[in-house]
């Protein structure tokens, strides 16, 4: 396995963790009542989540190679 694949990997995992703690946070902010405007919280959080599962296997593919070489 080369190394840009276990980067990717490695990022996969992490952004699996993120888009999971995230989605979780939004849940929680939108069933809040101390929020100013909870859905526009929650869905900014939700974006953020989906960019986490993007990201981070693109940069682990760039960064893994970079640390194992």
């Amino acid at each position: 396995m080369s190394p840009a694949m276990i980067g990717a990997l490695v990022g996969a995992v992490l952004g699996v963790a993120g888009f999971i703690s995230l989605r979780m946070v939004a849940d929680r902010v939108e069933a809040s009542k101390d929020a100013t405007d909870p859905k526009t919280a929650a869905s900014v959080l939700r974006i953020a989540a989906i960019g986490d599962l993007v990201i981070f296997p693109v940069v682990g593919y760039f960064v893994g190679p970079m640390l194992i070489n």
